[in-house]
């Protein structure tokens, strides 16, 4: 096999990953596509993130349009909460332009286990809320908080939308994957128009990791449709540790 083939084929490996992953959980490309890039393909950080929001929104939209047939998307609470968290990522950017601290990266990893540990409780899972008007507000700062951690640790807004929908919200995982994957939409188009000017986004890489994704992001949403919510709790929740951890290490090598 030539050197391209090989690239290719490592490219594809990336995406089907990345689609099943997304589509069991709800994450996007910083959890899953960055690491592997820079694995696989030994990619630089930025570029692989760049590239990474532009392969997840293909794969994003495979899989909010599967769990959609499957009656696993809350459209109206996926816009409430994407929509804020486009501007929470020019928030997000901005803070990360004027702040370098490891100790807040440590405290938001340490903050991503607390959230492990509750979502892998028996009893997991919000009531909502009665008043329509205190919940829409509530989703809106969702989106905000969501998109601006989002533009300052470089990790999807399903980190946080998924934990939120379930444990605020009262969402099923199941729904709340959905949910986050179609929230997750607007997140990388506003990503990856930031990062195209810069040259940082491979956009055939990118487009490669996207079509490849379609495959799994399917077969995903089919997986999480036949599988026990408490099963999906705990398994989010290691991935949440995994994430945590993962930051720890990148601001150790920053």
């Amino acid at each position: 096999m030539d050197a391209s083939a090989s690239r290719v084929a490592r490219l594809i490996a990336v995406g089907l990953v990345a689609g099943l992953f997304s589509a069991l959980f709800g994450v996007g490309g910083g959890t899953i596509v960055v690491p592997l890039l820079l694995w696989l393909l030994r990619y630089d950080a930025k570029a692989a993130t760049a590239t990474s929001l532009a392969g997840i929104i293909i794969t994003a939209v495979a899989g909010s349009i599967t769990h959609g047939a499957l009656g696993n998307v809350d459209t109206a609470k996926a816009l409430a909460i994407g929509l804020p968290a486009v501007v929470g990522v020019l928030i997000g950017l901005a803070i990360k332009a004027r702040l370098t601290s490891k100790a807040l990266t440590d405290g938001f990893a340490a903050f991503l286990v607390l959230v492990a540990i509750r979502m892998a409780l028996p009893d997991a899972g919000g009531s909502g809320f009665d008043n329509v008007g205190l919940e829409t507000v509530a989703v809106i700062a969702t989106g905000l908080v969501a998109g601006a951690i989002a533009g300052l640790f470089g990790v999807g807004g399903g980190i946080v939308f998924v934990p939120a929908l379930i444990l605020i919200f009262g969402l099923t995982q199941d729904i709340a994957t959905g949910t986050s994957l179609l929230a997750m939409i607007p997140v990388s188009i506003l990503g990856t128009w930031r990062q195209r000017a810069s040259g940082l986004v491979h956009f055939r890489d990118a487009t490669i990791i996207g079509l490849a994704s379609m495959l799994t992001a399917v077969g995903g949403a089919f997986i999480v449709e036949h599988t026990r919510d408490g099963l999906l709790r705990l398994l989010f929740s290691v991935l949440l540790v995994a994430t945590a951890i993962q930051l720890t290490v990148r601001g150790r090598r920053a």
